[in-house]
């Protein structure tokens, strides 16, 4: 059957509509969040747009449009139970920065709704709801749109007011759609609208948030100085809705990756099941539905950089991939299956997200690499799962929580396998448990939810100012505005405050480049330079303290330190080439997640799904030792953002561009946006050397760097000084106690190797292995000589005589500050060579402290009075000791130094 509203149709239309009223198109940024602690997914349209919301940063548009990807997991357990539930979801979005308000953002969504041109859905089908105290919308919707009275509905605080507690804030007006009778079979009408119940028939399908007031964090209110418009429409609701299909699951989005499950099993789905209602096809289609949820999650989230893991982001991976496993054993599938549906999500969805393409290889392999994991997991856990049931003939909440937590069991099958076994599982215990991991998840990240407070001073700011620190390194300029504390100010005296200058030659932290330092002077005043960030409205905000008065009526001079901008473009351009590197050698699925540079090092975050081996290190060395003889000019380009994505040009980490980018470029094989400084010319880079490779987290890799002969020599000569005085240490504590046996003559041969290096990248990367080596040769070698030393003890005591008294043998020494190894192999020498004997070892330890050591032969044993941990009572109760042990052996302390005598007349 043809589909007329298919979802890329909807998706296109929406953006074309908006762009039809000037909203600038924006792309969807990546699933996982841009310097935002407060998200653990990007999980609505908004989310990345928050810099622009609070005023940090000046949007490229005021107006903007866009389709987000979006991820929500609170609710798994949820998903495939209902209609609309998914892990991975798109939500439409547009939005005004300051521009349009309430009026138009109405006017055009019934426009977009309702006209012919457009979706052209039935207008008496559509009902919404306005917060009770905004009388504005409610007119609107009753005289301008025309809507009928009983089609607008009055909601509370509750309803229709957003409010995060502290930030921007406002009431908001949802719409919704009536799918008709057949949607409620109770028949219970606009009621389940009016008080808010859950249902199939009334689908919102709209939601506008007027961002008009800031909340102080105590429910005071305040006019913001910039309202905003925050539109989202769910895309796979519409498109529901538009397809007319009982649940989101039925629509072109899933049923292809559904159809292609089919193929791995003798099930069907049944969309008619929905109004059927039969039981069997029922948990049929939650299987199917589950599976396509799951798997189109997977494949954004690790095309994303996401890969699975025991933490975090990665957990959820982890858990959807062993989830969908699951359900697809109910559908008689017993064998990795869900890398196989990979390429049909490609297909689906490749046209709007052509990232996918280069990724898919990159998807199939995680994937299948996790569920084979998760194979050898469900093997392990039965065995678990049994003997717990063998144990305690039930499962309690904790062994149920542990299996699902710790071993990735899930509970189903837990469920499952204790019913054949006629095993009680506490389900309420466990659920309690998993409750409780999800508060503490959540209070991890609370405390960061509130948007932050709009600062008026910034965001209204409109003073001039150019960054010309493309040019010029140094330039005489006017201040154009001073301020402290979020005050102007019109002069500073031996303080910190703020700056911003008509023409700047210092670079603000931006894109992974540190802010330039420096000092601005004027006739009367030095200031330097500490920090520079860039304002809302772009000017550039130099934080200053300043030695003497500088006033605002000052002409300065402002001067960046060159030597440190030098090298800090060295460092910027080795980690463009390093990343084209990285692309090159691993693939092109690897994305930069993050970089740093400065004057001293680069470091660069990227993603893939293992680690890189020491002749990877080597070889990405090498290829950008390449590019840098290769003498590559850097090459600037303004152009269109659309125009630079066409020419290959990279974009990063969720980073919002303006109409016009720059793009920085060396050779063909680095085309990056970037906005921060560079060489002319690859070769002013001089080298690089990877100096280290961490984990952050599974898929997940930070690679620090050195660039310029200088910063690498200097890093060498301390590195090799280091290994080579970690060496003679070693050597010198050798050279006290060597002995001249075999081992000792390796040892000198490794020391001899180190002292010999030379402040090279090979001899230091042999010295980091060489001292490894020597270490460990140094802690063998250690161990022989204190074992040599200790049968050098031993044997001075070999030769002792033992008292005779009564039937047995009797051996009372004292010794001091021997260890317990010694004295023990001393005690069982004299046990092997006497019978029926009684030993008791006395070790000074302090002036107060005293270690007992007992032993006595087995002969003796069937005399209580003759056991060892007997012997050693009696003398621990005498002498205010403690310890124990044995009848063969017993061990304690006591505080004063007793004599044989005393043992022989009180003990034994």
């Amino acid at each position: 059957m043809l589909i007329k509203w298919t979802t890329d149709k909807v998706r296109t239309t929406w953006l074309n509509f908006f762009k039809s009223y000037d909203h600038h198109i924006l792309a969807s940024a990546p699933l996982v969040p841009n310097d935002d602690p407060s998200l653990l997914w990007i999980n609505s349209g908004v989310a990345t747009l928050k810099p622009y919301f609070d005023g940090r940063q000046t949007p490229i548009a005021k107006r903007l449009v866009n389709s987000q990807k979006a991820i929500r997991t609170n609710d798994i357990e949820n998903i495939g139970l209902t209609a609309r539930h998914q892990s991975f979801f798109e939500m439409l979005g547009n939005f005004s920065i300051g521009d349009y308000f309430k009026k138009e953002a109405i006017v055009w969504g019934w426009e977009f709704l309702t006209s012919k041109k457009w979706l052209n859905l039935d207008a008496n089908l559509l009902y919404v709801t306005v917060f009770n105290e905004d009388e504005e919308t409610y007119d609107l919707w009753l005289n301008t749109i025309k809507l009928p009275k009983d089609h607008i509905i009055k909601g509370t605080k509750d309803t229709n007011f957003w409010d995060m507690g502290q930030g921007p804030c406002g009431p908001n007006t949802e719409i919704y759609y009536d799918r008709g009778i057949k949607y409620d079979p109770k028949n219970i009408g606009i009621k389940l609208l009016k008080d808010d119940i859950e249902n199939d028939r009334y689908i919102e399908i709209w939601n506008i948030v007027f961002s008009q007031f800031n909340n102080d964090g105590k429910n005071n209110y305040t006019d913001l100085p910039r309202k905003n418009i925050d539109t989202g429409a769910g895309l796979e609701r519409l498109v529901a809705i538009l397809q007319d299909v009982p649940t989101n699951f039925d629509t072109d989005l899933f049923q292809n990756i559904i159809h292609e499950c089919e193929k791995l099993t003798t099930f069907r789905y049944d969309i008619n099941n929905y109004f059927s209602q039969d039981i069997k096809q029922k948990a049929i289609n939650i299987a199917f539905k589950i599976i396509a949820d799951h798997i189109r999650c997977l494949v954004f989230a690790i095309s994303d950089g996401v890969f699975p893991s025991n933490k975090d982001r990665g957990y959820v991976l982890r858990r959807l991939i062993r989830r969908a496993v699951v359900y697809g054993q109910k559908l008689n599938i017993n064998e990795p299956f869900l890398f196989k549906l990979v390429p049909v999500i490609v297909k689906n969805m490749g046209q709007h997200y052509q990232e996918l393409h280069e990724k898919i290889d990159l998807v199939t392999n995680v994937i299948k690499n996790e569920e084979l994991k998760f194979w050898v997991t469900l093997i392990t856990g039965k065995q678990l799962l049994l003997q717990v049931i063998k144990d305690k003939q039930k499962v309690d909440a904790a062994a149920g929580f542990k299996l699902f937590d710790t071993y990735g069991y899930p509970i189903e099958l837990t469920l499952e396998i204790a019913n054949e076994k006629k095993a009680i599982v506490d389900l309420k215990g466990f659920y309690k448990l998993l409750d409780t991991s999800k508060d503490n998840t959540r209070k991890v990240r609370i405390n960061h939810q509130a948007l932050t407070v709009q600062s008026s001073l910034l965001t209204n700011l409109k003073v001039p100012s150019t960054f010309i620190g493309y040019q010029k390194e140094q330039v005489t300029t006017n201040i154009a505005f001073m301020f402290k504390e979020e005050q102007a100010v019109t002069s500073l005296r031996n303080e910190i405050g703020y700056l911003i200058l008509d023409e700047t030659p210092f670079y603000a932290e931006k894109g992974g480049q540190a802010a330039d330092d420096g000092v601005i002077k004027s006739e009367n005043s030095i200031a330097t330079v500490i920090d520079v960030q860039q304002a809302p409205q772009k000017q550039h905000i130099h934080q200053v303290e300043v030695k003497g008065e500088l006033t605002q009526t000052d002409v300065v001079e402002a001067q960046i330190n060159s030597l440190h901008r030098l090298y800090t473009r060295k460092n910027h351009s080795g980690t463009h080439l390093l990343h084209a590197a990285l692309r090159k050698l691993l693939g092109l699925h690897v994305m930069q997640s993050g970089s740093f540079n400065n004057y001293q090092y680069l470091r660069l975050d990227f993603s893939h799904y293992e680690t890189l081996t020491p002749e990877q290190i080597i070889m990405l060395e090498q290829q950008v030792s390449k590019w840098i003889k290769g003498k590559y000019p850097c090459q600037i380009i303004y152009c269109k953002y659309e125009e630079a994505i066409k020419i290959g040009a990279l974009a990063f980490f969720g980073e919002k561009y303006e109409a016009e980018v720059r793009v920085v470029k060396f050779g063909d094989f680095s085309i990056e946006l970037c906005g921060g400084t560079h060489c002319d010319n690859s070769q002013e880079i001089e080298q690089l050397l990877i100096t280290s490779i961490e984990s952050k987290g599974s898929g997940s890799y930070r690679i620090h760097a050195l660039t310029s002969n200088k910063t690498v020599n200097h890093y060498l000569t301390q590195q090799i000084m280091m290994i080579k005085e970690q060496s003679n240490n070693l050597f010198i504590q050798y050279q006290k106690n060597k002995d001249n046996g075999k081992q000792e003559q390796v040892i000198e041969k490794t020391y001899h190797t180190i002292k010999s290096l030379k402040t090279t990248t090979v001899d230091w990367r042999k010295g980091k292995l060489l001292i490894v080596e020597l270490q460990s040769l140094f802690k063998k070698w250690q161990i022989n000589i204190e074992e040599l030393n200790r049968q050098k003890i031993v044997k001075k005591y070999l030769n002792l005589i033992p008292k005779t008294k009564n039937n047995y043998k009797l051996l009372i020494t004292n010794f001091e500050n021997l260890d317990i190894k010694t004295l023990r192999e001393i005690m069982e020498h004299y046990r092997n060579q006497y019978q029926n004997i009684i030993i008791i070892f006395i070790n000074k330890i302090s002036n107060q402290e005293y270690l007992v050591l007992v032993a006595s032969s087995k002969e003796l044993h069937s005399n209580k009075q003759y056991q060892s941990n007997n012997i050693l009572q009696k003398i621990l109760k005498k002498y205010n000791g403690r310890g124990g042990g044995s009848s063969i052996l017993a061990q304690g302390k006591i505080n004063k130094l007793i004599s044989e005598q005393e043992i022989i007349e009180n003990i034994l």
